[in-house]
């Protein structure tokens, strides 16, 4: 039993790695944008 909940705890670190490999370079890069003037008016219009 300890074993395998040892391994469903090692899928679960694998999964989060692979999902942090993944989504790091797309909120890098959606953070990185900039925004036109009218974009963030209308953000700021329906924030």
């Amino acid at each position: 039993m300890d074993a395998r909940i040892y391994q469903i705890a090692e899928q679960i670190v694998e999964i989060h790695q692979k999902a942090y490999g993944v989504y790091l370079p797309l909120v890098e890069d959606v953070r990185s944008r900039t925004v036109s003037e009218d974009e963030d008016s209308y953000s700021a219009e329906h924030s």
